[in-house]
């Protein structure tokens, strides 16, 4: 290598070392400047909502679905068959027990009454002047129950010929309102076709399926609050008022019976309807609750942050941080939940902003501040 190659070589080699060296110490610089700002940086505390936690009344509740069944309710179909005459009812009207429906032609029948009547009044003479001369020994015993036994058949047709002109009178057997009218006078009846339906509709029962092991919690008189589609901003209140006698094989449940007052001018709650069922347990007191989204979920447990104080060991300043405590949840109750282990009376649990915290995370509260 001649002398002049050689000096370039090394001018090079000073301006490449010049070069990575300065990189090298600008990263060396820059690292130290970095670690020194992640170890002395404060992340600012994350605005949270909370509230204080106080115990208060808890009232357990299982919430269902049920179906509204009428007290009384059935298809008004005839006996017999005729044509109908005279139809004394509009769809939907209130009838009361007893009140005549519908009436069929009763030409034949009331023509086949008046011969019984009259045959049944012949046969009664008969038979009172038969007893007068059996009494003074005119005629034999055999001839005198001959009479006898012809007057009580007489008496029998009459009655028997009653019963079937009655049955052409279609007529409520309860008090309630009638459906829809599905026959016109002059239409011809066959037995068992159907006229309308009927319904007691004040109160009505709603029928709910409640798990056997709710069994021991229940019993007639307890309050059950019913949310109808129909109505959705009216909660309608009703009571326990029966049980059946057997547990379900399959579902393992009982159905329990309701009673809902429905007195009202329209009797809106109808036969069919779905209900929304909530079954009130007795009411405890002195027990922890807090909203739902106060709550974090996860599959190792659930937990809540608690609002607790913390001093810089550094500049020796309190501040409020978030601490995670793990606790054991009960029933639930609308948007409450049951804390039954993991909380006090008096401590702040965060209930909004949480999704941002870690534990310990220090934090300031936005709606108050924190207790003392």
């Amino acid at each position: 290598m001649t002398p002049a190659l050689r000096k370039r070589f090394i001018i090079v080699s000073l301006i490449l070392l010049i070069i990575f060296g300065g990189l090298f110490t600008y990263h060396l610089v820059m690292n130290m400047l970095m670690h020194r700002f992640i170890k002395n940086f404060t992340p600012p505390p994350v605005s949270v909502n909370v509230i204080t936690v106080q115990p208060g009344p808890w009232q357990d509740s299982y919430d269902t679905v049920g179906n509204l069944v009428a007290i009384e309710g059935t298809d008004i179909s005839p006996q017999v068959s005729g044509t109908v005459t005279r139809v004394l009812f509009n769809s939907g009207d209130y009838v009361n027990v007893g009140q005549p429906l519908i009436i069929m032609d009763t030409g034949i029948l009331a023509a086949q009454l008046e011969q019984a009547i009259a045959n049944e009044r012949l046969q009664k003479i008969n038979y009172v002047r038969a007893a007068i001369l059996y009494r003074q020994g005119v005629i034999s015993q055999s001839d005198f129950d001959t009479t006898r036994a012809n007057y009580q058949e007489a008496l029998g047709s009459m009655e028997q010929n009653q019963q079937e002109l009655n049955q052409k009178i279609l007529a409520a057997p309860f008090s309630g309102r009638v459906g829809i009218r599905q026959v016109s006078v002059g239409q011809y009846l066959n037995a068992g076709d159907q006229v309308t339906n009927i319904q007691q509709l004040d109160p009505i029962y709603a029928n709910v399926e409640v798990p056997e092991q709710f069994l021991g919690k229940l019993h007639q008189g307890q309050p059950v609050e019913f949310i109808i589609d129909t109505f959705p901003n009216q909660v309608f209140k009703g009571k326990i008022t029966a049980f059946d006698a057997r547990v379900g094989n399959n579902t393992k449940a009982i159905t329990v019976q309701a009673t809902i007052p429905n007195g009202n001018p329209k009797m809106r709650l109808l036969p069919g309807m779905m209900a929304k069922v909530r079954v009130l347990m007795a009411q405890q007191n002195n027990l922890i609750s807090v909203p739902q989204q106060a709550v974090s979920y996860t599959l190792y447990g659930n937990s809540i942050y608690v609002v607790s104080k913390a001093e810089d060991p550094k500049t020796h300043e309190t501040s409020l941080t978030a601490k995670a405590v793990n606790i054991t949840t009960g029933e639930q109750n609308g948007n409450q939940v049951l804390v039954t282990s993991g909380l006090h009376a008096g401590d702040q649990i965060v209930v909004d902003g949480q999704v941002k915290l870690q534990d310990g995370s220090r934090i300031k509260i936005a709606n108050g501040t924190a207790a003392s």
